[in-house]
């Protein structure tokens, strides 16, 4: 019972820096051997296990504090049917004005940011169970060139070479998998995607229909956010989700539940609704602010794909924005002229500084969050010194 055990966290990237016999002795910590039980193990030092159990302590788990769970989002089964772009939903509708009561807005797990989602102007036909398909002709008749595709695969069919959608009850042109709770999607909500690289916790709006690959909550708790996306809970997170490839973390229903959330103060409450109303706000602000520069490169300057550099190019410096630019754009277009430099580097002069003032008040708002989140929680100057000396990667910023 009173044995000690020596533990050392040895990440990969240390490999090869350093002897191990040596990385051991400058990098171990004990640990009672009576933690090593038939339980999970937490391979943490004492410092770190203590501030874990006071999230626990000072927080309610998700399911209990929100009374809620965690849905998926739809899954179609043939998405090159269902989904459709921005021209062909104006296309239907403009044929069909009824065509828009079942045409919503499609968010994927790529598009879930940060506070806000990032939706790519992608609409689903929700094609509900004991939909009237009847009752839209034009849809119907799109649906129909896909029909092959869509028919569900008979039970007693034997062979891997059906066509077809896997077997059920669902007619051919229903979505594969019911969606019962449908009505969340038209409420406002909070999502974050079944994979999670960083805090990316967002509210989405009502009518955003999320896919699979994401889980949705259904409340627009805006301090409940405001914890999911705290740097606390960050690294709550590493330390007791499980690790997926690339260090991305599964977030599994049952596992979300249980997070501990603080409860905050009416005060507090009120604060924070603001504060990340505010973040939210600006957020989306940005976003349609490099999507519109985005618009007028892909259109103005032929640029093909943006990438990462121009989705971000408030970052850059005029000449680098100027550089990426020429690199992305079509090897078969013209070679811009001086007038058309000009005219890309007054873009560029117009639109990054109010981006760049944007993210800056984002970040003063974040350090208030930060700040009240981790009051709730009673961590004192002492523990927030150790949570940013043990802080995992990609730690929320603002604090």
């Amino acid at each position: 019972p009173d044995h000690q055990v020596r533990v050392t966290l040895y990440p990969r990237e240390e490999l090869g820096k350093e002897l191990l016999p040596s990385y051991v002795e400058t990098h171990q910590f004990s640990l009672p051997q009576s933690r090593l039980s038939s339980a999970v193990w937490t391979l943490e030092s004492p410092g770190v296990q203590a501030l874990l159990e006071k999230l626990r302590k000072n927080g309610k788990p998700l399911g209990e504090y929100a009374a809620i769970k965690p849905y998926y989002g739809v899954k179609t089964g043939c998405n090159e049917a269902f989904l459709v772009e921005q021209a062909m939903k104006d296309r239907l509708c403009r044929e069909d004005p009824r065509s828009s009561e079942i045409l919503k807005k499609y968010l994927r797990g790529q598009d879930v940011a940060r506070w806000a989602p990032e939706w790519a102007g992608e609409w689903m036909i929700f094609a509900r169970r004991g939909i009237d398909i009847d009752r839209y002709p034009v849809v119907k008749a799109h649906l129909e060139q896909h029909r092959k595709e869509l028919e569900p695969r008979p039970k007693e069919y034997v062979g891997n070479d059906w066509p077809g959608r896997k077997p059920g009850t669902y007619k051919w042109y229903e979505l594969q998998d019911a969606v019962d709770y449908y009505e969340l999607f038209e409420v406002p909500k909070l999502l974050y995607p079944d994979i999670l690289w960083r805090g990316d916790f967002c509210m989405a709006p009502a009518g955003i229909y999320p896919n699979n690959t994401i889980y949705l909550l259904p409340s627009d708790d805006s301090w409940l956010l405001a914890c999911l996306n705290s740097p606390a809970i960050w690294s709550y997170l590493w330390r007791t989700a499980q690790h997926a490839k690339d260090e991305a973390l599964r977030m599994f229903g049952e596992y979300v539940i249980t997070i501990p959330i603080a409860k905050p103060s009416e005060s507090q409450r009120q604060t924070i609704a603001v504060a990340v109303g505010h973040v939210i706000d600006l957020t989306i602000k940005v976003q349609s602010a490099i999507a519109a520069v985005i618009d007028l490169l892909q259109i103005e300057y032929e640029v093909e794909k943006p990438g990462l550099s121009l989705g971000d190019f408030a970052s850059l410096d005029c000449d680098d924005f100027v550089i990426e630019v020429r690199n992305r754009r079509s090897k078969e277009g013209k070679a811009l002229s001086p007038t058309g430099l000009k005219a890309l580097r007054n873009l560029f002069e117009a639109e990054a500084p109010p981006i760049r003032e944007k993210r800056a008040q984002i970040l003063v708002r974040e350090r208030e969050i930060a700040a009240a989140v981790h009051t709730a929680y009673g961590l004192t100057p002492a523990d927030l010194e150790l949570l940013r000396e043990t802080a995992p990667p990609r730690m929320p910023p603002g604090w």
